[in-house]
């Protein structure tokens, strides 16, 4: 099971949750906000930084921040997207510095989430909230 840590503030982030629910036909993907019990704790059991403004990927001990993540992330899902990972040709440096933009101006331009969608019934299945939905997931067997 992969694990995407995002901003469960972010507009642009929550949109690119959605974009991956909508096409993770396979339920690959486990989502946990950096806000959550369970995110503060996957914080601490990678020692990711409290000051990292980036999406996280976790695939096994593999971590992917920033670009890479979005990368890995699109791989994995059908085509058409699958087809945006050629952006990987580009040097990160360059890839990170568009994500860090974004990042950095994601609150002054999409401004903070006052509400969520709730999530389905099955899409449930997919979010991670607490230690305890941790155990019960697995992610890491």
């Amino acid at each position: 099971m992969k694990l995407i840590l995002f901003d469960g503030e972010c507009h642009v982030c929550d949109s690119f949750v959605q974009f991956i629910l909508k096409r993770d036909k396979q339920h690959q993907f486990l989502f946990i906000s950096l806000q959550s019990e369970a995110g503060a704790f996957i914080r601490r059991k990678y020692r990711v930084p409290d000051n990292l403004d980036s999406v996280l990927l976790i695939d096994g001990e593999k971590i992917f921040i920033k670009s890479d993540a979005a990368l890995q992330v699109l791989q994995s899902i059908p085509a058409p997207w699958k087809m945006l990972t050629a952006a990987k040709i580009l040097p990160y440096f360059i890839r990170d510095a568009l994500y860090d933009f974004v990042a950095r101006n994601r609150y002054r331009i999409f401004r903070k989430k006052q509400t969520c969608r709730l999530p389905t019934a099955q899409e449930r299945k997919q979010f991670v909230e607490s230690k305890a939905d941790l155990a019960e997931k697995k992610p890491f067997a």
